[in-house]
């Protein structure tokens, strides 16, 4: 299978993902407030940069071992970046509000459980009053 012209620009070119994210909560939501805090300017971070390497943090660990592509030595490297990634992100929310390491983690506030152990921990919980939750709200495709 030959890839589109479009794809073939150069050694290494691959097809290019097309990825789009719609999701309209109120305003007041939580949703809401951090879509809003996403889109504002920051001379910090760009908006694409602040979803994309939370997104990576969480998930491209488990993206590359879907695909099944690359080593078990290659998955184990970008996991624990993944983690540190992660522990300097607790690291910040810590500093920045002022939480001892010693408090408990509070995840389970505003949580339930669900019932599929089959996925991975991070995924066992689902936040209650997502006013996001629709199929229809996330589109994405493969050009």
């Amino acid at each position: 299978m030959t890839k589109p012209e479009s794809a073939k620009q150069g050694e290494g070119s691959t097809e290019q993902v097309n990825f789009s994210f719609r999701c309209q909560p109120k305003r007041d939501s939580k949703y809401g407030v951090l879509l809003s805090y996403i889109n504002e300017d920051s001379a910090q971070l760009t908006r694409r940069e602040r979803v994309l390497n939370a997104l990576a943090a969480f998930w491209l660990p488990f993206a590359y071992h879907h695909q099944g592509e690359i080593s078990v030595e290659e998955l184990q490297r970008l996991a624990r970046s993944s983690i540190y990634q992660l522990q300097l992100h607790v690291q910040y929310l810590r500093d920045t509000f002022e939480l001892s390491n010693t408090e408990p983690p509070a995840y389970a506030l505003n949580t339930k459980p669900v019932r599929n152990s089959s996925r991975p921990a991070a995924e066992n919980y689902v936040e209650e009053d997502d006013d996001c939750e629709t199929e229809t709200d996330i589109v994405s495709s493969w050009h």
